[in-house]
């Protein structure tokens, strides 16, 4: 399903007003919105885990098992895991998610954006954000979907050359007071791209600053965005 009419599909980049080592130069991914709630997961947190500790995100203590072991829930499919201040905690029934061929260092060392990353300090599923559109359960933007489901996430960390990045973790606020947050210049609001949301964790939110900030210039002062609103004083 595509979520709209929200903000789900844009990026927010904090301001350089934010000094929260959470949210500074930060880049937060909207996946879904309504008139209360609003959810969304930071893209430039990789943790950068050993394979051990990739792991232990699924559930399986080193030396025990080869397979990646999903939280089994009784009314749910998706992978469920705690964040809290960056690790992981190993609660996890048995088995569904394989690995890779080779071992759980595929994972997070072949390319920069199959790595671990925080989405933030709220609990809740690892998500996959990618471009497979039949391995998602909701799209947010145009060819940016999202995935919970342990068997999508499955087929994902199988495939080579597809570009997805593991999250876990979330932001969450009432969608009043995060337009409050926008409205107040805490935030600026972009639509998301995948070259934007694939890009290296450290190139994001520089490569994106510059623009977002001329997208909320425009609407401030009234003319049409355009990547020259910035120059206006």
């Amino acid at each position: 399903m595509i979520i709209s009419p929200s903000l789900s599909g844009n990026l927010l980049v904090a301001s350089s007003l934010i000094t929260d080592p959470i949210y500074a130069g930060g880049v937060c991914l909207i996946i879904y919105q309504d008139d209360d709630q609003t959810i969304g997961v930071m893209l430039n947190r990789p943790l950068q885990p050993t394979p051990k500790a990739l792991l232990k995100v699924f559930g399986v203590e080193p030396g025990t098992s080869n397979r990646l072991s999903p939280q089994d829930t009784a009314d749910s499919d998706s992978m469920g895991s705690e964040a809290t201040n960056g690790a992981v905690p190993a609660n996890h029934s048995e088995g569904g998610l394989s690995l890779p061929p080779g071992d759980a260092k595929t994972m997070s060392a072949s390319s920069p954006w199959r790595m671990i990353h925080f989405g933030g300090p709220q609990s809740g599923p690892v998500v996959a954000i990618h471009q497979e559109s039949e391995l998602a359960e909701a799209e947010t933007g145009t060819g940016i979907y999202v995935a919970a489901q342990k068997h999508h996430l499955e087929n994902l960390v199988r495939r080579d050359q597809v570009r997805y990045r593991l999250i876990v973790g979330h932001l969450g606020w009432k969608s009043e007071n995060l337009a409050a947050e926008i409205d107040s210049g805490v935030w600026h609001v972009v639509p998301a791209s995948a070259e934007a949301v694939f890009s290296p964790a450290g190139e994001m939110w520089p490569g994106l600053i510059g623009r977002a900030t001329s997208n909320s210039l425009a609407k401030w002062i009234g003319v049409p965005d355009n990547d020259r609103a910035g120059e206006l004083n």
